[in-house]
């Protein structure tokens, strides 16, 4: 086995001799004081403490649920089947009419613990600087995590488990459409086959609560405005700790950029040329989006609007490979706002000459 739930658990082999009641009040205590201990609350940013809790929910929802420690303790048991059966049993469940021999224990353990909490969505602006270069963002949010008064297992002391009177303790009932029999999770008691009375009073037998929680996340180059990122494992924790925590999409915007406009990954940036010089011809000068300053040729006659290219000046594409995108300067020809007396007798003797009537 990969895991030893109950090392994880500190377990003495004494007390895993113990069964029933006996076994579970043991397991109950030995879970809630390592809950408490490496709860994310009182260790937080810390990530080696995150993990053994993880482990420790995992082990307990294994160890404290009587099939699910016989299967664990006897891996082997029910074998015989054969690979036909299991493919066939296979088809029959992702299709919704159960297995066809009668339920796999197997099975229904592997579902369960696949099973995710729920998914969170949230969203972040980036500056194109934060896509040239990526970035590290700290993100804090409220998510769904084990409930501190009762570690996660949704009991107290005056819990009690009763079998669902609707599906019979099996988690699972039975409808029939047309001429298929079709078998459902039981509603009433979420598939576990038990309802529990006198749950924890916070989070009402969920074994979850809202929670803060905070993440440092990596946002790779090249990103682009409504862009889905996932962080896996950083949503929300399921209910009773049976299964694993959900993910974390994080949706990008970017920000809009007081000197270039965005297309893809080509940059557009105005060139302000003065009229002078777009008559006359010239040079001018045009900062990057990592400052490097080049200069631009501006030719004899230039007008608003013509364009420059420059080769690779642009935004990385991502997960291009140090590819780049290019730049763009757009010439701006400036008319003064205001001028003064020579210059306003130098502009009326221009205006009289031929190429400027």
């Amino acid at each position: 086995m990969s895991k030893d739930y109950y090392k994880i658990l500190g377990i003495t082999d004494d007390e895993k001799a113990l069964k029933g009641p006996e076994f579970e009040k043991v397991i109950k205590k030995k879970y809630r004081d390592i809950a408490k201990k490496y709860h994310p609350d009182v260790n937080p940013n810390n990530k080696e403490a995150e993990e053994k809790f993880k482990e420790a929910a995992e082990a307990y929802s294994v160890l404290s649920d009587e099939k699910k420690r016989t299967e664990y303790d006897s891996p082997s048991i029910g074998g015989g089947g054969g690979f036909a059966e299991d493919i066939m049993d296979k088809f029959m469940r992702d299709f919704g009419f159960g297995s066809r021999f009668g339920g796999n224990p197997f099975s229904e353990m592997h579902e369960q613990r696949v099973s995710k909490g729920g998914s969170i969505r949230l969203t972040i602006l980036v500056s194109l600087e934060d896509v040239l270069k990526g970035v590290k963002k700290k993100l804090r949010y409220n998510r769904l995590e084990p409930c501190d008064q009762c570690g996660g297992t949704g009991k107290t002391d005056k819990s009690q488990e009763e079998k669902c009177t609707v599906c019979g303790g099996t988690g699972r009932i039975f409808r029939r459409e047309g001429g298929i029999q079709m078998m459902m999770t039981c509603q009433n008691c979420g598939g576990t086959g038990k309802i529990l009375k006198n749950p924890c009073p916070k989070c009402g037998g969920r074994g979850v609560s809202n929670a803060s929680h905070e993440v440092e996340i990596d946002i790779p180059k090249g990103v682009y405005d409504g862009m889905q990122l996932v962080v896996h494992g950083e949503g929300n924790a399921p209910e009773g700790m049976n299964g694993q925590y959900g993910d974390l999409f994080i949706v990008i915007r970017e920000k809009e950029d007081e000197r270039f406009r965005r297309d893809g990954n080509d940059l557009y940036v105005n060139v302000d040329v003065s009229i002078p010089t777009a008559i006359l011809g010239g040079t001018a000068s045009i900062v990057t989006i990592d400052n490097k300053k080049l200069s631009i040729k501006i030719k004899p006659g230039s007008e608003t609007g013509n364009i420059s290219r420059f080769k690779g000046y642009g935004l990385p594409l991502f997960e291009g490979g140090g590819q780049r995108g290019d730049m763009y300067g757009i010439i701006n020809v400036k008319v003064p706002t205001e001028i003064n007396d020579e210059e306003r007798a130098l502009i009326e003797q221009l205006r009289e000459k031929e190429h400027f009537k």
